[in-house]
């Protein structure tokens, strides 16, 4: 395995909505607050300026500790992709600056799937962030479905 592949955390996940709502959950400083963070963490802040440069910091409490995460937008179009840097004031350097990369891409029955690539990242803290963003984009797609117009679903 390469260093530089050692550093990437990779996460598909289909989803109950086009990819213009999908998009707009993640520019959304109040959505964010609902799904970005792996619970049991909860956001309890966020803000958010969905321009390339703009800032992107959200504060986290996980179980008693609280830290940041904070970047910038650096690609943003909508709506099949959006990039972002991300540092995390708890890193063993907290200086070191990753990058988010989301996909979107139009599946059958208004879905996306979607693919979150975070690179750069510090190759001891890859696991830890891959199983982040695995339940980050869980969390995702459960608010979608709660939020979903549309019939209800038929069983047999």
């Amino acid at each position: 395995m390469t260093e530089i592949r050692a550093r990437v955390a990779v996460v598909r996940r289909l989803l109950p909505a086009r990819p213009d709502v999908v998009y707009d959950e993640w520019l959304d400083p109040a959505a964010l607050s609902d799904w970005m963070c792996p619970r049991p963490a909860r956001c309890r802040k966020v803000e958010s300026e969905p321009r390339v440069g703009g800032r992107l910091q959200i504060d986290i409490e996980d179980e008693g500790v609280e830290f940041s995460v904070s970047g910038q937008y650096l690609v943003l179009d909508r709506p099949r992709q959006l990039s972002f840097s991300w540092s995390c004031t708890i890193w063993p350097d907290p200086s070191i600056r990753s990058v988010v990369n989301v996909l979107l891409e139009p599946r059958e029955n208004e879905q996306t799937l979607m693919t979150i690539e975070h690179s750069l990242l510090p190759p001891e803290l890859v696991d830890q962030h891959e199983h982040g963003w695995t339940a980050i984009a869980e969390q995702l797609a459960e608010e979608l479905a709660a939020t979903a117009p549309g019939p209800p679903p038929i069983h047999p």
